[in-house]
């Protein structure tokens, strides 16, 4: 992570709260009484070119928020000796609030609204515009709602980081631009969020969400899931998060989230997948090195465009014609064509996403196709057909002159549903039904090879 800059402040006022130690050296001491009343006097009394109030050790008890009233001020505890407590506050009202105001920087305390109120009281509030805005080495102990919400108008290179985020009722950072708005370079980094009552990070629909970096991030025992994007996150580092036991899924990634980077994860144990990505509008997203291991349901759902996921090609062994420079087998039409392909997978195959066999029709229509398949593992004493699985035939729609991949996943997921692993030798054999009246190709059709992509 880039190097946090110094606050380089002009004045410095210290707030004490009742029980801090050193209450005689303060300019404001509190009473347990409506605590903000002497913080926010020390805010708006810092100089117009901004300044740093420090709050000494002890409880401040609100009654109404702590508002940040201007540009460049920073707002610091004594770290989680600091204690800022928010059980009072009515609904819509937040512990700490910022609106519209940049370069400013909350870090080293703890802080708390009531939890399981039912109300809407977030402990830190950004929103409209709140750029630059530094949420650092914060304890949230609880919060009625989300512990940092950040909404409104378009904002930029907010930063989150070295926080301890347990228990807030709702999401454990909630980033919710207004509809036609956007949020751009943020850092979330090195936190620790867990038991939130929905998501840990949670992404909202809105114009976009754009070039962040989220990492080393620890989330577990969500109600929902780890980190959700429901829509435009775009060009984002999600790398180095560990995230485990949550309730549905580790990751998900839901409408037009495109060329994100998912790089070096570790998701164990989630109630559902690993990673979710949910659909077809999710466009050249690139997973690398995610470490997915017993997620209930499984370690990746892809419904996206062109995800890239590490894969295996094997060409037709021997190929007995050529399509343009490809070398492949011919599938006579009229005939019962048989091609058989053998494949390795890979010691660092963790689950299958998917199969396919590659071709390229000489005509349009419906192919008839079977698929029957064998493996075991090499060196471990099973017999190369320990397990099985097959496709009936039926018939797959082509197109004339396409490349066309044809899923036989199915017939890879194997008998009492034990599949492909690692370090097993496959055997593939594919028939395609050219003599039978259903297909109506009616041309030849050549055989590439098999693909198989893995997390």
């Amino acid at each position: 992570m880039p190097e946090i800059k110094q606050d380089l402040r002009t004045a410095t006022l210290i707030v004490a709260a009742s029980d801090s130690l050193h209450r005689n050296m303060a300019d404001y001491v509190c009473d347990q009484t409506a605590d903000e009343v002497e913080i926010n006097q020390a805010l708006n009394a810092l100089p117009a070119q901004g300044g740093r109030v420090v709050l000494l050790e002890g409880q401040y008890v609100l009654a109404t928020p702590i508002i940040i009233p201007d540009n460049d001020i920073a707002l610091e505890g004594q770290s989680w000796a600091t204690f800022i407590n928010g059980n009072n506050l009515l609904t819509g009202n937040h512990a700490i609030q910022v609106s519209a105001w940049s370069n400013c920087h909350i870090k080293n305390l703890s802080i708390r609204t009531q939890a399981g109120g039912g109300k809407t009281c977030h402990c830190i509030f950004g929103e409209d515009g709140c750029n630059d805005l530094r949420i650092e080495n914060i304890y949230f102990e609880d919060s009625d709602s989300d512990a940092i919400h950040i909404e409104g108008t378009s904002m930029n290179r907010v930063q989150i980081f070295n926080c301890f985020i347990e228990g807030a009722d709702d999401h454990g950072i909630h980033i919710t631009p207004d509809a036609l708005d956007q949020s751009a370079s943020f850092q979330i980094y090195n936190n620790h969020i867990q038991s939130c009552g929905i998501d840990g990070i949670h992404f909202t629909t809105c114009a976009n969400h754009n070039y962040h970096v989220i990492a080393e991030n620890h989330i577990e025992c969500c109600a929902n899931s780890g980190i959700v994007a429901a829509d435009v996150l775009r060009e984002a580092s999600i790398v180095d998060n560990y995230i485990r036991t949550n309730t549905f899924n580790g990751m998900r990634f839901e409408d037009n989230c495109d060329n994100n980077l998912i790089e070096n994860n570790y998701c164990n144990s989630n109630g559902a997948y690993g990673i979710v990505i949910a659909a077809a509008s999710c466009y050249d997203n690139r997973l690398k090195n995610n470490k997915l291991i017993g997620n209930v349901l499984g370690a990746i759902v892809d419904m996206g465009t062109l995800t890239h996921l590490p894969w295996i090609f094997v060409s037709v062994p021997e190929p007995g014609t050529v399509i343009g420079t490809h070398p492949a087998t011919l599938l006579t039409d009229g005939l019962a064509v048989v091609d058989r392909i053998e494949v390795y997978i890979p010691i660092e195959f963790q689950e299958l996403v998917r199969a396919q066999i590659i071709l390229v029709p000489g005509g349009s229509g419906n192919l008839r196709r079977s698929v029957a398949t064998n493996w075991g593992m090499i060196g471990s004493g099973e017999v190369y057909n320990s397990d099985t699985g097959a496709i009936a035939a039926g018939e797959v729609a082509v197109t004339l002159n396409h490349v066309e991949y044809l899923d036989i996943s199915a017939a890879l997921i194997g008998v009492m549903l034990a599949p492909v692993s690692q370090g097993d030798a496959v055997g593939i054999e594919f028939t395609r039904h050219g003599n039978h009246a259903n297909d109506t190709v009616n041309a030849d059709c050549y055989l590439l090879g098999v693909r198989i992509q893995y997390v």
